[in-house]
């Protein structure tokens, strides 16, 4: 019988009978080795999606700030096209409306201003793009440059306004210079008869004169003229005219056109008429202010 229904204790039981041995089981180290395979695998797996995921956004980071250097060289590219642009107006405006010089160059000076500082600000953009890597830096980058960019778009709208208002100013001006011209031209004399009358209203004086190549120059009133060419078929001719120790030539003039130019400090517009055109020989008149103070342009 067994021992504890014996009462007897395990140490007098039978020699011959098999020995409990208590303890682990043989096939317990098998399970330990399989979960530690198994943490290993989703450690592993783990590293590998961080890894994935850090390179998505990387990329996404790199797609995003190539997006917005395109937009800022495409804004630049515009900018730089409404500055092109500005720039063939004001040369326009010059040359149809008789912009000066000083004028021409003080509207090339701001432009090209302009421009040097857009440059310098898309630099300092590209500068600041390739220092800031993480979203945040490039959310506030993109507001950033739209904010110096939007200045800069307020320069080029106020640039133009100045440009329109100038440009109807130089209308006006335009238009009271043609109004003189045309009070002028219709003042010339295309005869002897018609230049008596004009002598008869006092306001200017008439000088009347001959000119032909044999002679080098002719003084007339207080200019001297030179004779370049004659072309009687054509009924065009072109001159030299001496005034200030300057040399104006005007040349492919036609009869009766009245040619203009100004004399003296005070810009005395003197005017010169040819009625007839024969070969190698002209005749006219100059016409000159009277009251000089009077027909002053500039004092």
């Amino acid at each position: 019988m067994n021992s504890f229904t014996d009462g007897k204790p395990l140490e007098q039981t039978s020699t011959g009978s098999t020995p409990i041995v208590i303890g682990r089981s043989k096939t317990s180290p098998r399970y330990g080795l399989f979960g530690f395979l198994i943490l290993l695998g989703i450690l592993g797996y783990t590293l590998y999606d961080l890894q994935a995921t850090k390179k998505q956004l990387k990329e996404s980071q790199q797609t995003q700030m190539a997006a917005l250097e395109d937009k800022l060289a495409a804004r630049l590219s515009d900018n730089e096209k409404s500055l092109t642009a500005l720039g063939s107006d004001v040369k326009v405006v010059g040359t149809k409306l008789g912009v000066t010089q000083k004028e021409l160059d003080q509207a090339r000076s701001y432009a090209q201003r302009l421009k040097a500082e857009q440059e310098q600000s898309v630099q300092r953009l590209n500068a600041q793009i390739n220092q800031k890597a993480d979203s945040q830096q490039l959310s506030a980058l993109k507001e950033e440059a739209t904010t110096k960019f939007g200045a800069v778009n307020k320069d080029v709208t106020a640039v133009k306004t100045d440009v329109e208002t100038t440009r109807k100013e130089l209308e006006g001006t335009r238009r009271d210079l043609v109004d003189v011209k045309d009070t002028l031209s219709q003042q010339i004399a295309r005869n002897r008869d018609e230049l008596q009358q004009l002598r008869l209203k006092g306001e200017r004086n008439f000088y009347e004169f001959e000119l032909d190549k044999k002679k080098k120059v002719a003084l007339v009133g207080d200019v001297r003229i030179l004779l370049l060419d004659a072309n009687a078929k054509k009924k065009s001719y072109g001159v030299r005219i001496v005034v200030d120790d300057n040399q104006l030539e005007k040349k492919n003039r036609t009869v009766n056109e009245p040619v203009q130019f100004l004399v003296g400090r005070t810009k005395l517009r003197y005017e010169l008429v040819v009625n007839d055109v024969q070969k190698d020989k002209i005749a006219g008149y100059l016409s000159t202010p009277k009251d000089k103070g009077l027909s002053a342009e500039r004092l």
